[in-house]
């Protein structure tokens, strides 16, 4: 065996020790503040869109819902309310503090299986909240005013659009 075959499994040794756990601490420390799951969607329910997730915390949760025309997927737990949204939903929405945007509906969980549970399943069965009736809705509740990107990062970044600009309009439409 070469020295670089017998050094390997040595430097393979030495980095598992130093390995963090996804909950960022070294193993066994049992620090959970890191630990993230994405919410799960029932499988009678389709998100041909993707889904990402919308939270606010659980005293803000019953004001919003009651504020909004219709409610897709909400799960709870003690700390916060999650509302799913169409992936990429956030495109053009700065989202006020203390609301958070959770892109593929990785949530912050306390422990392993201790996420947010399913609160509300929609009379439709379309597992999404309208992203922007839920944006105006939070910036209600929160008390401040909604704040619309001008340049939202990849809008018109689709084929035949040049980066970063509209495509060009030509012709009358009704």
């Amino acid at each position: 065996m070469s020295a670089l075959g017998a050094a390997l499994p040595a430097a393979f040794a030495r980095g598992l020790r130093g390995l963090r756990d996804l909950r960022g601490g070294p193993r066994g420390q049992g620090r959970t503040e890191h630990l993230r799951e994405r919410l799960r969607l029932p499988a009678a329910l389709r998100a041909p869109l993707g889904y990402d997730a919308v939270g606010v915390d659980a005293g803000l949760g019953p004001r919003v819902g009651r504020g909004l025309p219709r409610t897709g997927c909400v799960f709870a737990d003690a700390e916060r309310w999650w509302w799913i949204v169409p992936a990429q939903a956030d495109a053009g929405l700065v989202w006020p503090e203390p609301a958070h945007y959770a892109t593929d509906a990785l949530v912050p969980v306390g422990a392993p299986g201790a996420g947010p549970c399913l609160t509300h399943w929609p009379e439709d069965d379309v597992p999404y909240t309208h992203p922007v009736m839920l944006y105006i809705v939070v910036c209600n509740a929160l008390g401040v005013r909604p704040d619309w990107s001008t340049d939202p990062v990849g809008a018109f970044d689709a084929p035949g659009h040049r980066a970063g600009r509209p495509p060009q309009v030509t012709g009358t439409y009704l």
